[in-house]
């Protein structure tokens, strides 16, 4: 549904600011209810599309997506469901538990971004409005809101009734709400994620791997590829890790000389931080997914968090619209808050346990052995298996 042109600016129910995954999403489930809605986007669409993003869609996603007769069109068979967690090159593989529901599927980031681009924009006209500039939002009491940005046509101006901040971390949604009204809720790790994309694929279970060296993962990344996470020290740059030392280190954290060196795609740097910023709405303004928390990547949530905030704004967006009922979309925060603090702490235990289980020398040798300990429970406790499984279900 295209924004209706009204004296010389345009009407829609709801702007979505930024076209990942969540934004795409939540107009997607709009677009399906018959909300007119226009996503705006400064990247232009093949960036969008190209870009590289980490994750898989966890069950609870899975099931959403499935409530909106979705999964089919946008998602990939079932993920197997195994951790393969190594110390010092001792492998122990965790079978996620309790398979009964959706299982979680196979679809990074980038693969559901484009499925959604094809099914929003090909499939069903959505309108999406990409390589814009200025971007603002103007969200004053006892007015509806409004957008306005500029293109190659010139300047525009969107007027609608709620806006969704799902233009992540550094995006114009949560910079436009005055000062003293949030609050900033933070953690900082103390270390760093280096991320290498290379040309070798997955020949197993997903790894997370510990050592007297540090922390290593290697998760897939489609059938050729995979990417591989070693925990560094913030300091470092490019010029610290060259191909040969990342090679190198590889083969030391997983005590396994037989892996092979292999082309690196790209490399970036990750410092490992938890954020949480509340309340999560201004006005008519509501934060979605990376605009309003972070999570560490040890935890594979950052998307299925924005799609859980997708999920609960959609549905109380469309009680608005349709029921004239703003009861959900006032408690939108209080409601989705919860949740997110719940995956925090699994954030937060997960890091914490991977990485002090590894290299001593941040925590010490106590703080070494208490997280051993942590990770031997996931094998020898059923209990301490089902909770960890639900975590990473995402039904927990």
């Amino acid at each position: 549904m295209k924004a209706d042109q009204k004296n010389g600016g345009e009407e829609t129910t709801v702007v979505i600011i930024g076209a990942g995954v969540s934004g795409l999403t939540l107009a997607t489930f709009l677009q399906k209810s018959g909300v007119a809605c226009v996503v705006v986007e400064r990247r232009d669409r093949a960036y969008i599309e190209r870009r590289q993003r980490a994750g898989v869609v966890d069950a609870r996603a899975v099931r959403m997506f499935e409530q909106w007769d979705l999964a089919d069109k946008l998602l990939f068979g079932p993920l197997a469901q195994t951790i393969d967690y190594r110390l010092n090159g001792s492998s122990h593989v965790f079978e996620v538990v309790g398979e009964d529901g959706s299982p979680s599927r196979f679809c990074t980031q980038q693969m559901l971004v484009g499925n959604l681009m094809r099914e929003f924009i090909d499939k069903r006209a959505g309108d999406v409005r990409f390589e814009l500039t200025d971007v603002a939002i103007h969200n004053e009491e006892g007015k509806r809101p409004q957008v306005t940005y500029s293109d190659a046509s010139g300047s525009h101006e969107l007027t609608c009734d709620y806006i969704a901040g799902c233009d992540a971390d550094r995006g114009v949604s949560r910079a436009s709400i005055p000062d003293g009204i949030l609050t900033k809720y933070s953690y900082e790790f103390g270390y760093a994620w280096l991320a290498a994309l290379v040309e070798a694929p997955l020949t197993g279970h997903a790894i997370m791997g510990v050592s007297d060296h540090g922390c290593v993962a290697q998760l897939p990344r489609g059938p050729h590829r995979s990417r591989y996470y070693l925990q560094c020290a913030l300091s470092d740059g490019p010029e610290n890790w060259p191909d040969e030392r990342l090679w190198d280190e590889i083969r030391l954290r997983l005590c396994d000389e037989t892996i092979q060196n292999a082309t690196v795609l790209d490399k970036f740097f990750v410092p490992l931080r938890s954020v949480v910023y509340a309340p999560m709405q201004y006005r008519k303004l509501f934060l979605v997914g990376d605009a309003a928390h972070l999570v560490p990547p040890t935890s594979a949530k950052g998307m299925n968090l924005a799609l859980y905030d997708v999920d609960i704004l959609s549905q109380a967006i469309l009680k608005a619209v349709r029921d004239q009922d703003t009861t959900a979309l006032t408690n939108y925060s209080e409601t989705v808050l919860p949740h997110i603090w719940n995956y925090q702490d699994f954030a937060v235990w997960m890091t914490d346990m991977m990485h002090d289980a590894g290299d001593a020398t941040q925590h010490g040798t106590f703080r070494q052995m208490t997280a051993r300990a942590r990770l031997a429970n996931l094998f020898n406790s059923k209990a301490a298996a089902q909770l960890h499984s639900e975590y990473q279900r995402g039904i927990n």
